[in-house]
C-alpha cells in the first residue's frame, strides 16, 4: 500500500515527516527498531530536496512517497527543482572535502539504506530500506 505525503519547501516541514514516517510505522505494526535509522535517512533526503532541490521556496512542493513491499520500505522523495546531476558528488570523507559544509547527506543516505537511486536527473530519488521483522 501506498502513502504519500506532499510538504512546502520549509525546514519545518521535517516535522510532518516525522509524524507520517511514524504512522506508516504503527499502520503496518513494524520494528520501530528500525525507525530513527529510516527517517534518519529519509530527514536527508527531504533536507536536500528543500534546500538544494526547490532552494527554501515555500511555492514549491516536496513529495514523499512510501510503499511496503514485504520487509522493504520503498520510498521516493521527489522536488519541484531543476535536478543535479549525481556524477559530480564527491566524497565527504577525503582530507579534501572533509571541511565542505554539503556534500554529506548522500552519503549518510547510502550508508544507511539498502539501495539508493536518482531519477529524474536528480529531482526524484528512490531509496530501499530493509525493515527487520
Amino acid at each position: 500500500m501506498e502513502r504519500v505525503l506532499v510538504i512546502s519547501s520549509e525546514l519545518i516541514s521535517i516535522n510532518k515527516v516525522r509524524v507520517f514516517l511514524k504512522d506508516v510505522y504503527n499502520d503496518f505494526s513494524l520494528n520501530m527498531i528500525s525507525f530513527n535509522h529510516v527517517f534518519l535517512g529519509l530527514s536527508e533526503a527531504v533536507n536536500n530536496a528543500i534546500l538544494h532541490g526547490n532552494k527554501l521556496n515555500p511555492e514549491k512542493k516536496v513529495i514523499i512517497k512510501t510503499i511496503l513491499l514485504g520487509n522493504q520500505m520503498h520510498i521516493d522523495v521527489e522536488d519541484d527543482g531543476d535536478g543535479f546531476c549525481d556524477t559530480i558528488l564527491f566524497d565527504p570523507t577525503l582530507p579534501e572535502n572533509i571541511k565542505c559544509e554539503n556534500g554529506r547527506g548522500i552519503f549518510i543516505i547510502h550508508h544507511l539504506a539498502d539501495e539508493v537511486s536518482f531519477k529524474e536527473n536528480g529531482r526524484k530519488l528512490h531509496i530501499i530500506f530493509t525493515i527487520p521483522e
